[in-house]
């Protein structure tokens, strides 16, 4: 193959790789969940999604929806049916409210997120998923207390910061 060649497919790559990022984040504006935002390539984060979130979702590509809301927290729909009935994974891993946020439930978010899948990360704002992403980035990605309080906002904690430091501190 030739060097023009190399560089016409390198292109059409690269173009086609940025055009499913730019249609991904322009997933996270048209949702009307709550803090809706693309995260990274790999996630968009937020609070509950409505069910025709979940058809936009599903449309965009995402694989996963994961659910950090709590046991009978939300009953507006069956959400797990409509998430796999859309032919997505569904995972829940209920985090109630502050006591919730801890390494136990860090090992669940660490089993959910690891599978390179691009996901819909959700709670009824984005807090408890900013705190998650607070303790992975520090348990896991050896991040300083600082520099995993700032992923965490990135990500959506707010109220939960003081626990989120307290955890970060103390396990």
């Amino acid at each position: 193959m030739n060097i023009q060649a190399s560089v016409v497919i390198t292109f059409l790559i690269l173009m086609f790789t940025l055009s499913g990022f730019s249609q991904a984040n322009d997933v996270s504006d048209k949702l009307s969940a709550k803090n809706a935002t693309q995260y990274s390539q790999q996630f968009i984060i937020g609070g509950q999604p409505s069910e025709s979130d979940l058809i936009m979702l599903s449309k965009s590509g995402i694989k996963t929806v994961i659910n950090l809301r709590g046991t009978g927290e939300f009953d507006d729909f069956d959400e797990q049916a409509k998430v796999e009935a859309l032919g997505m994974n569904y995972i829940a891993i209920p985090i109630s409210g502050a006591s919730d946020i801890n390494k136990e439930n860090l090992t669940l978010f660490t089993a959910a997120i690891t599978n390179k899948e691009q996901a819909f990360v959700h709670c009824a704002s984005g807090n408890r998923v900013g705190a998650m992403f607070a303790l992975d980035a520090h348990f896991n990605h050896n991040k300083s207390i600082d520099e995993a309080i700032v992923t965490g906002k990135k990500a959506g904690l707010t109220s939960l910061e003081a626990t989120v430091k307290k955890v970060l501190k103390t396990q």
